[in-house]
């Protein structure tokens, strides 16, 4: 029997690389390097952004910021749902590459949307 459970299907491996496909981490938003950082749980997408060019972890964001719950987010088949509330959703599909450190996101369509890469990684060692 098949799970469709995201950890069957995206497991967590802490180690050198990212060794299958997950959102879970913090990501870096391609172009936002100094500004924004996004960071997913196990059903949560968090919005971080700089303070002194210094990102919080996602503890300490949470502890300075307890009525911030951070965005619900599913997959429906391959696409990532995010519940931006007030009924807005973001509806992208994510193309893991770069050892699955680089994710290229598109619309349904196919249509290019943006990068995100892993905290950490050099994005130029990456086509």
């Amino acid at each position: 029997m098949i799970s469709c459970d995201k950890e069957v299907l995206f497991p967590i491996h802490v180690d050198q690389g990212v060794s299958e496909r997950t959102l879970e981490g913090r990501w870096v938003l391609e172009g936002f390097d100094q500004s924004i950082r996004y960071e997913f749980t196990k059903d949560k997408r968090f919005t971080l952004y700089a303070s002194n060019g210094e990102f919080p972890s996602l503890a300490h964001f949470m502890e300075l910021n307890p009525s911030i719950h951070g965005n619900d987010w599913k997959y429906n088949g391959n696409t990532v749902v995010v519940d931006l509330n007030f009924g807005n959703y973001s509806r992208l599909v994510p193309n893991f590459k770069c050892n699955n450190k680089v994710i290229n996101w598109t619309a349904e369509d196919g249509t290019p949307h943006s990068t995100f890469y892993r905290e950490g990684h050099d994005i130029a060692a990456c086509n």
